[in-house]
Parts: C-alpha cells; structure tokens; sequence
C-alpha cells in the first residue's frame, strides 16, 4: 500500500488571534500564524509567524520561521528563522540559516545544524512521536 502524504494548499494557514491563549501541543501541515499566547509545543512542516503581539513559551518545530515577538524556550528549525526588529527571544536555536535584524534582543545559544540534524531533533521528542505515546493500561486479569 503506497504511503499517502497531505501537501498544504497555498492558502491554508492556522491562525491564533490575539488575544486566545493556548495550553499543549500543537502540529499542523499548514502554516501557522500566532499574535495570542501560546504555552507549549508547536510543530508545522510549513511556515511558523510569531506576530508582535505573540508570546510563546515552549518549543517550537517549523520548516521556517518569521519572529516579529516573545519566544522563550527551544527553537528548532528545518531551513531558516528570521528575528524581526524588536523580537525577543530567550533560550536555545537549532538552525541552518538565522537572520537577525537590529533591534533584537537575544539572549540564548545558537546552534547551526543540518537538515538531517532536525530530523533526529524531531525523533527525540515524545509529544511529536506517535511511536513514543504511552500504552493503555491492560486490563485486570479476572474481570
């Protein structure tokens, strides 16, 4: 059986408005764009917009990302990030390609990896791993 995969349409975006605040992990195909708050996981295979308004704490996975924002946690990126003037970010960047503006404030490491290295970096994360989710409880014997 072929192996089906979902491309996103050009016009597909998931958009956190100002304002919403969200707990957990999110994934998505498509791109995403945040002005409202957000703790926890993000992952997108396509593009991740953290808006001025924006205030992330947790990781981020995207295959690209535009940082206009607040981000504090682990960045981990396919292709390229970009931090907007004004952006502030604290914590830890795995990245190929990083652009920063004047007027960032940046207060983190920065590692440059290679697309492979991103991979791997999404192996080892349980929330994003659907092999790694934990197992029902069996039943008691007897009843």
């Amino acid at each position: 059986m072929a192996k089906t995969e979902i491309i996103p349409q050009a016009n597909e975006l998931c958009r956190i408005s100002k304002g919403t605040r969200i707990t957990g992990v999110m994934t998505s195909t498509a791109d995403i764009r945040i002005d409202g708050t957000f703790d926890g996981t993000v992952y997108t295979k396509g593009k991740l917009v953290v808006g001025e308004a924006a205030n992330i704490k947790g990781r981020i996975f995207a295959q690209s990302c535009d940082i206009w924002g607040h981000v504090e946690g682990d960045i981990f990126i396919e292709d390229i990030v970009n931090f907007k003037a004004n952006s502030n970010f604290s914590g830890s960047l795995k990245t190929p390609k990083l652009g920063i503006e004047v007027g960032v404030i940046y207060n983190g490491s920065c590692h440059i990896i290679t697309k492979e290295e991103y991979n791997k970096c999404l192996h080892e994360i349980p929330e994003l791993n659907k092999d790694a989710a934990p197992k029902p409880a069996a039943a008691p014997a007897g009843k």
